[in-house]
């Protein structure tokens, strides 16, 4: 009996995780480019049309059935000019900003691999959500070449020990630069590097784990 249930209790605990990762694939899918804003719009629109064909099926006139087609195009319409327009205006804003082109960390891919097999190896990096051509097109290219992100599964103060490292590899890149290129992802949300080192100063990694992370970069000493 004991062994009876610790075996559902195990299958419990496997389906959980399950869970857990397709919650996450679906955020990290809805957060990506428009695709939220492109799911909100089909369904939207599916409603509209399913209440157009029942006004017709009710009162058999055409232009009445046809008002809520028209009336969802212009909301639409205004949803979307709204939404360019707060990208201007935050754009504009950032204007007297230098301008981040890219991270632009061009070791060899043989680094690069080293790197992201050992963030993989210990699942401080999703692997099922960041393929290394990810990690290699956010870490070497420009963010215009391409629409790679990488998730991370650690801890946030663990997030920010990790990208201290990285941070060491390249000068003039910051904390605030991995929040402003909007390509890094924490457990299917965008990083802020103000929370990050909130996190960080109340709750700091361990040594244990501080070794580990350095122990990734130190063969860079040798190259």
């Amino acid at each position: 009996m004991k062994k009876i249930i610790e075996n559902i209790a195990n299958w419990l605990v496997v389906l959980n995780r399950r869970k857990d990762k397709i919650n996450r694939n679906i955020n990290a899918f809805m957060r990506r480019g428009n695709n939220g804003l492109i799911i909100g719009f089909i369904l939207f629109e599916i409603f509209v049309v399913y209440f157009s064909f029942d006004l017709y099926e009710t009162y058999e006139i055409l232009w009445l059935a046809l008002l809520p087609i028209w009336f969802s195009v212009i909301f639409i319409f205004f949803i979307l000019v709204s939404d360019a327009y707060k990208k201007k205006v935050k754009y504009q804003n950032r204007s007297s900003r230098m301008k981040l082109v890219g991270f632009n960390m061009d070791f060899n891919e043989r680094v690069h691999r080293r790197i992201y097999g050992s963030l993989t190896q210990y699942e401080y990096l999703d692997e099922n959500l960041t393929s290394f051509s990810d990690f290699y097109e956010v870490m070497v290219l420009d963010f215009d070449d391409h629409d790679s992100v990488l998730h991370f599964n650690c801890t946030q103060p663990q997030l920010k020990y990790i990208l201290d490292k990285f941070k060491q590899l390249k000068k003039g890149i910051s904390l605030k630069s991995f929040e402003r290129s909007q390509k890094i992802y924490h457990k299917g949300n965008l990083i802020s590097a103000e929370i990050l080192s909130k996190k960080y100063n109340e709750f700091p990694p361990d040594h244990e784990f501080e070794r580990r992370i350095d122990s990734f970069f130190d063969f860079l000493g040798d190259i």
